[in-house]
């Protein structure tokens, strides 16, 4: 296989004849298989040469709609390794949504398991995940280009339909090798890594593309249980974890049931998504305090992450999502809107190419996000661009009221959402996770008023155990909408 001809779905190099493990799952009921190299190898081959077999041709769009299993990565390996263009499809969204996303990519055929093959629609070819027959012989598969697509993984639709993003070969080799350093190293050999978010999502597949093709080995999760969870974290002595704020949030709470077990295999925390507040950062040392704490940040669009540690190894504050990686080039704009050109970015929005013209310029993608720099270099997420809102004339970033509320001794994490206000317009209101009960609305009133500007106080505060989270991972904003609103409509009748 020579560099132009790279394949995201060969990962394994000198690793895939190996007995060692590379795989541990944990089902539903927590039963546990364990999974060699080698047969990660021959399922991935079995798929590419089921594909052939059916006809499926070299670029043609596969979807997968399924919980995470090891067959689910199977399937995703294996029809890249056919020459084909995976879609892996968020099936928590409504089914018409799912039936638009296997239009829009162009679906041949879709792989699902039992839980969701009711979701694939009339007319597209199905196979169920495990029915695939075992290899007899080492299938003839294609070359393909790098510079060709590899997946096409669908953002959660935020703001509307969801949009395809377009990732080549290269370009997702190119993010595990910023990871690892090249796709055939030992940096992750001796450790093993924990996977809970969901297997369409860009933090599940790189996190396990990287471990995999550098040697180390994962535990993958059907579903995140906070408790399973951490009872998993020592049942199988993980050494690095993922996760996002809230998924840290729940599982401190399970970890203080559970009785504070001690979580002494741990030394790598990556926490994405959102921003880390001081809370959350400390909550992950009380949990596991010989762990380095990682705040990461990246999107669809940029293939993953872009920061990294700093060149001079000047410690990361622990808010900070890091340094730009050496392959990264990063701009602000006026407003801290940031701007990325590095070799991981996707090719485009599928079938959207006023979109596509509108947020990749001359190589630049617009990601949305603001950002702040402090003068070491290392860089601060405070919120998207996207859902800034006008609070009687003036703009208001969610991210920015969100830092204000963080920033308190006793939030754990905040997320802030507009309402509609016949004299403002739009108004803020805030939904907090706290650890002290005694914690009320006017203490994080007055606590915004006394850290920013005047206007950006939240009008409403409720207090919740967890936030809610989209398919994504991300925190679902709309149904903080739903909630507020439905609240508001409930004052205003007994009103």
């Amino acid at each position: 296989m020579t560099s132009e001809t790279r394949n995201l779905g060969d990962l394994l190099g000198r690793r895939r004849s190996s007995g060692e493990t590379a795989m541990v799952s944990v089902d539903r009921n927590g039963q546990c298989r364990e999974w060699s190299f080698s047969e990660l190898e021959s399922g991935s081959l079995a798929y590419a040469a089921f594909l052939r077999e059916k006809g499926i041709e070299p670029g043609s769009a596969v979807a997968i709609l399924a919980g995470n299993s090891v067959h689910n990565w199977m399937a995703y390996t294996g029809s890249m390794r056919a020459g084909c263009v995976c879609v892996p499809v968020n099936t928590r969204q409504p089914r018409e949504i799912v039936e638009f996303i296997l239009g829009d990519a162009d679906v041949r055929i879709a792989f699902s398991d039992e839980s969701n093959a009711a979701v694939v629609p009339e007319g597209i070819d199905h196979a169920m995940l495990g029915d695939v027959a075992p290899l007899d012989d080492e299938p003839q598969l294609p070359d393909v280009n790098e510079k060709s697509a590899a997946e096409i993984l669908y953002t959660s639709g935020s703001t509307g339909r969801p949009k395809g993003v377009v990732l080549s070969h290269a370009s997702q080799l190119s993010m595990i090798e910023t990871i690892v350093g090249s796709t055939d190293t030992e940096v992750f050999a001796n450790q093993r890594g924990i996977v809970v978010a969901p297997m369409f999502h860009m933090n599940a597949l790189i996190f396990i593309a990287s471990f995999l093709s550098s040697g180390g080995s994962l535990v993958l999760m059907s579903r995140f249980d906070a408790e399973r969870f951490v009872q998993a974290i020592n049942a199988h002595r993980v050494t690095v974890i993922t996760g996002v704020p809230t998924m840290i949030a729940l599982m401190h709470t399970a970890w203080l049931e559970l009785g504070r077990p001690k979580l002494p295999s741990v030394n790598t925390v990556y926490i994405g998504s959102a921003p880390v507040t001081e809370a959350v950062a400390a909550q992950s040392s009380e949990m596991m305090p010989g762990a380095n704490i990682l705040n990461s940040y990246g999107t669809t669009e940029t293939g993953g992450g872009i920061f990294g540690s700093h060149p001079d190894n000047i410690e990361k504050p622990a808010t900070s999502v890091g340094y730009p990686t050496p392959q990264t080039e990063l701009r602000l704009d006026g407003n801290g809107a940031l701007a990325v050109r590095a070799p991981s970015m996707m090719t485009e929005y599928r079938n959207l190419p006023e979109l596509t013209a509108a947020r990749l310029k001359d190589g630049w993608f617009d990601t949305g996000d603001r950002f702040e720099v402090d003068d070491n270099g290392f860089y601060y997420f405070t919120g998207r661009s996207d859902d800034m809102f006008v609070c009687s004339g003036e703009n208001v970033y969610p991210g920015e009221v969100e830092k204000a509320i963080e920033s308190h001794r006793s939030v754990l994490q905040a997320a802030v959402i507009p309402v509609p206000d016949e004299i403002r317009g739009q108004m803020p209101v805030a939904f907090v996770v706290s650890r002290d009960k005694r914690l009320s609305e006017s203490d994080i009133q007055d606590h915004v008023r006394r850290h920013a500007a005047a206007y950006l106080y939240p009008r409403r505060v409720w207090f919740v155990d967890s936030l809610p989270l989209a398919g994504t991972t991300k925190v679902d904003r709309r149904e903080l909408m739903r909630r507020a609103e439905k609240s508001i409509m409930r004052v205003r009748e007994v009103a």
